[in-house]
C-alpha cells in the first residue's frame, strides 16, 4: 500500500504537513531529537518560517483556515518528530482561536482588531497565552491578572506560570479583570500586547528536561502600560465557561490529544522498523483506535457541535489518549529492546513526553465523573477546569 493510500494517522500526516508548511517535518528531522527539543528557539523558528502561526486563522484574515480535522493531522505529524514544537504551538493556537472567537463574538466582523489577526498570519507572529490558569476548582476561570484603567490606557499586572513560548513569542494574550471608576469595573477583558513591551519579563520556571523546547517559563506583567486599544472589552466575571470558552477549549483538547498521540505514534514507527517488530501490529491497532476517537471529535467540531456537548466529545478523545498513549509508548520501548535502552536516550525521552498530557487541564479526576454523567443522559458539566 502506498503512503498516499494509508489511512489518516500514519505517513499521510507528514506528507500533508510538508505540503502545507514548506516541508516543515523534513526540515525538523535534519537535526537530532535532542537539538529539536532544546529551548534555543531553532525548532520554533522553523515553525514560524513555514507559516505555521496562521494555521487556524480564517482565510478571510490571511490565514490557512484549517479545519479541526486538518489541524489534527498537522499536530500529529509535528509531535512525532518535535514534541516541544507541537506542545508550544497548541498554546499558540489556543491564544489565536480565543482571540478570533473574542473579536467575532464581542466586536463583530468589521472590528479594527481583525487587522491584528491578519498581522499574526501574514507576519507569522507567535502568540503566547497567559490566559489559561494553572489551577482548578471554583474561581479557576477568573483571571488573576488585572488591567487598571488610566487616563491614557491601562496598566497590566500579574503573572502566569508556566507560559509556553515565553522566549519566542511576538505577542502575548492575557485575560484580565478590569479595574476602573466606570461601568466596566470588574469586567473581563482580553489584553493583546507585544512581548517586547517594557514591564514584561520572563523568569525561569521549567526545570525539567522534558519538553524544555516549549519554553514554558513564567511571564510577569510588572506595571505594563498599554494603550486602550490593546485591551479588548469583554463581559462580566463568570465562574462558568461561556460559549466562547467552550469552543476554544474544545479546539485545545482535540489538538492536545492529537499531539500526544503523535508522540506515541513516532515511537511505534521506530519499533515497527526495529529488529523485533512482532508485537508492533498490536500497537498500530491501538494507535488506530485512539486516532479514530480524535478524528471523531474533530469531525464533530467541524460539523458544528460545540457547547457542552462539543467539549464532552473532545474530552472523551483526550481521555482515551491520556489513558492509552503512555501504555502504547511503553510497549514500543520494550520492543526496541535493552540495546536501544542502553545506547539511545530518545525512546525514553519520548515515553516521558507521552505522560505529560495528564498535566494539562482539566484533571481526569474532575472530568471523568462529568463524562460518565453525560454518557448516561445528563447535560455535560463543563465546570471541570
Amino acid at each position: 500500500m502506498s503512503a498516499a493510500a494509508r489511512p489518516d494517522g500514519f505517513d499521510g500526516d507528514a506528507a500533508f504537513t510538508n505540503e502545507l508548511l514548506d516541508k516543515l517535518v523534513d526540515e525538523l528531522v535534519t537535526r537530532p531529537l535532542a537539538d529539536r527539543e532544546r529551548p534555543d528557539g531553532w525548532a520554533l523558528g522553523l515553525f514560524r518560517q513555514s507559516g505555521g502561526p496562521g494555521l487556524l486563522i480564517p482565510r478571510s484574515a490571511g490565514g490557512l483556515g484549517l479545519t479541526c480535522r486538518e489541524a489534527v493531522r498537522v499536530h500529529a505529524a509535528v509531535a512525532a518528530v518535535a514534541p516541544s514544537v507541537a506542545v508550544a504551538t497548541m498554546m499558540h493556537h489556543l491564544a489565536v482561536v480565543s482571540l478570533v472567537e473574542h473579536i467575532g463574538t464581542r466586536h463583530g466582523e468589521d472590528a479594527p482588531a481583525w487587522a491584528l489577526v491578519r498581522a499574526i498570519a501574514t507576519r507569522r507572529y507567535l502568540v503566547g497565552s497567559a490566559s489559561s490558569e494553572a489551577r482548578t476548582g471554583p474561581g479557576a476561570l477568573v483571571p488573576r491578572a488585572t488591567a487598571q484603567r488610566t487616563a491614557d490606557g491601562y496598566v497590566l499586572g500579574g503573572s502566569k506560570k508556566p507560559c509556553s513560548l515565553s522566549r519566542s513569542m511576538d505577542l502575548l494574550t492575557c485575560t484580565v479583570v478590569v479595574r476602573s471608576d466606570g461601568p466596566d469595573d470588574g469586567t473581563v477583558g482580553l489584553a493583546v500586547v507585544p512581548a517586547s513591551m517594557p514591564g514584561i519579563r520572563v523568569e525561569p520556571f521549567w526545570g525539567s528536561p522534558v519538553l524544555a523546547g516549549a519554553e514554558s517559563d513564567e511571564i510577569v506583567l510588572d506595571d505594563v502600560a498599554v494603550p486602550r486599544a490593546m485591551v479588548l472589552a469583554g463581559g462580566p466575571v463568570t465562574h462558568a465557561m461561556d460559549e466562547l470558552g467552550l469552543r476554544a477549549w474544545s479546539w485545545f483538547e482535540v489538538l492536545a490529544a492529537a499531539t500526544y498521540l503523535g508522540v506515541a505514534a513516532g515511537l511505534v514507527r521506530r519499533a515497527a522498523a526495529g529488529p523485533d517488530s512482532r508485537g508492533a501490529g498490536d500497537l498500530v491497532a491501538d494507535l488506530f483506535a485512539c486516532r479514530a476517537a480524535v478524528d471523531r471529535a474533530a469531525d464533530e467540531f467541524d460539523r458544528g457541535q460545540t457547547g457542552n456537548d462539543g467539549l464532552a466529545v473532545a474530552l472523551l478523545a483526550r481521555t482515551a489518549v491520556e489513558t492509552r498513549a503512555p501504555d502504547i509508548a511503553a510497549r514500543a520501548v520494550a520492543l526496541l529492546g535493552g540495546g536501544t535502552f542502553a545506547t539511545d536516550p530518545d525512546p525514553q525521552y519520548l515515553l516521558s513526553v507521552t505522560r505529560a498530557l495528564a498535566f494539562h487541564p482539566p484533571h481526569r479526576a474532575r472530568s471523568a465523573p462529568a463524562l460518565a454523567g453525560w454518557f448516561t443522559g445528563a447535560e455535560f458539566d463543563a465546570d471541570v477546569f
